[in-house]
């Protein structure tokens, strides 16, 4: 296979781009959108010292079953984007901004497969966690492509996923679950968090960490908890693939048979892996859920299989 570095120009920003092709017959091609917080290239997070490396793997392995990607990085600090325009950066870093994002980079795929003289019979959409949400934004919206992934795709807002993350810790308290209600409803009501409230709201996670948020980043959250994903994908009439670890404690698989019910009769294929982690991992028993986050190793090969094989099962655009 070969991996080739590249710059995907956006409104504002230059982001870090990689195009991951195979040696042999070219299946399909897919855009691998990358998931919430601040991730490289590769789906690490340098930040936060994690390097799970979840999109680079998933684009070797699909190389290596005849699928090209490309795959890029999210906005902000460790990711190597780089402000170009301040002016427009701050559009582009909204909500609307990803989906805008993730056009460009189907757009600067294809300019680059047809740069190569590469003509893909089939090109997809594959979302992880918050990118499952922006591609199925973009598949309400009329995307030009043969189908959609969403690997671990939630089927609710941001916010009702922190509520439910926060709910699910054992060692919760209870006090700071009602502080964390609180907090959304008025991030949801779009008010100013007050100090009152900023008081109580304690530690690094849940509520803690929301009250602590810039304005622009709480604008972001409550445009993101906004869209419904379920609704967003339910009335896309191409083929979606769901995939889903059952060990995935960040979306827990009730988010993907929500996913599936939403489809109704439309044409939906599930990949589940009882033992696999958000990241598609094994972890030893008793890794806390931010060690699994970050496990290092590479993704299990039945993800990129199912992956591959659901794209080469779609129809064929012709020549």
């Amino acid at each position: 296979m070969q991996t080739v570095s590249l710059t995907l120009r956006v409104p504002g920003y230059d982001v870090p781009a990689a195009l991951t092709l195979p040696e042999g017959p070219l299946s399909g091609a897919a855009l691998i959108v990358p998931a919430s917080l601040f991730s490289d290239v590769d789906g690490n997070y340098v930040t936060w010292n994690s390097f799970p490396r979840t999109n680079a793997y998933l684009a070797e392995g699909l190389a290596g079953r005849g699928i090209a990607s490309l795959r890029f990085a999210k906005l902000g600090p460790g990711t190597g984007s780089v402000m170009t325009d301040p002016a427009l950066a701050s559009g582009t870093r909204s909500w609307r901004g990803r989906a805008d994002t993730a056009r460009l980079a189907l757009a600067f795929m294809r300019a680059e497969l047809a740069a190569r003289d590469i003509v893909a019979p089939r090109t997809v959409l594959a979302g992880h966690s918050e990118g499952a949400v922006v591609v199925s934004v973009l598949a309400r919206d009329g995307v030009d492509v043969d189908g959609v992934a969403l690997l671990s795709g939630p089927s609710v807002g941001i916010l009702e996923i922190m509520k439910e993350q926060a709910a699910a810790m054992g060692s919760a308290d209870v006090e700071q679950l009602r502080v964390l209600d609180e907090v959304v409803d008025v991030i949801r009501a779009g008010l100013p968090i007050s100090e009152e409230l900023r008081s109580r709201a304690k530690g690094p996670m849940g509520a803690g960490a929301l009250v602590n948020f810039p304005p622009e980043a709480l604008s972001y959250m409550r445009d993101v908890d906004a869209t419904d994903p379920a609704a967003a994908i339910a009335g896309y009439e191409k083929p979606v693939l769901v995939v889903q670890g059952g060990d995935d404690t960040s979306v827990p698989p009730h988010h993907a048979r929500a996913l599936i019910e939403a489809r109704g009769a439309r044409p939906t294929t599930y990949a589940y892996f009882p033992e696999l982690t958000h990241m598609y991992k094994h972890v030893p028993a008793g890794t806390s859920p931010a060690e699994s986050f970050g496990y290092p190793g590479p993704t299990d090969p039945r993800v990129d299989a199912a992956l591959a094989e659901w794209i080469k099962g779609l129809p064929a655009r012709p020549r």
